[in-house]
């Protein structure tokens, strides 16, 4: 059941893209610049079945249409971006400091078999839900023969 994510074999047990969000997620803050506008939210990725995986990840404030799902070469990518536009009352402006503005960005890389033709998402008080229906074929067996021929011994002749 655990196997559904594919992982690269590397020490760190991260993907390509998860290694780069972190190096310029690291980046931004070392060079004191605000990030507060651009964030690398946490995903849960976990499996109900063996057809299925699942990502869960939390968007709170966020509208269906401020998000937009790919899959790409076989990496789920999730984006959302959302923005407020400043309305003055009266023609003055009662807050000081107003950041409205919102957005993310994260890439899951989905399993071999992944159906990514019948990928589903829904969006329920913050929660984003995707379901990656997966197709894994039977494993086929292959059955080990004893070899036929003896073991020659080796002699070292001096």
């Amino acid at each position: 059941m655990f196997d559904l994510i594919r992982r690269p074999n590397d020490t760190l047990g991260l993907s390509t893209f998860e290694e780069m969000d972190k190096l310029f997620d690291n980046f931004w803050r070392t060079a004191g610049l605000p990030s507060s506008n651009f964030s690398m939210p946490s995903v849960d990725i976990y499996s109900t079945d063996d057809s299925h995986m699942v990502v869960e990840m939390q968007a709170p404030g966020f509208d269906t249409g401020d998000i937009e799902l790919n899959v790409r070469n076989g990496v789920l990518e999730i984006k959302g971006e959302k923005s407020e536009k400043d309305e003055e009352k009266d023609g003055r402006k009662s807050y000081l400091v107003r950041e409205r503005n919102a957005s993310f960005a994260r890439r899951v890389v989905l399993p071999e078999g992944a159906d990514a033709d019948n990928i589903t998402a829904e969006l329920d008080k913050g929660l984003l839900k995707i379901t990656v229906p997966v197709n894994r074929p039977e494993a086929k067996r292959i059955r080990i023969t004893p070899g036929s021929r003896k073991a020659k011994r080796l002699t070292a002749t001096v």
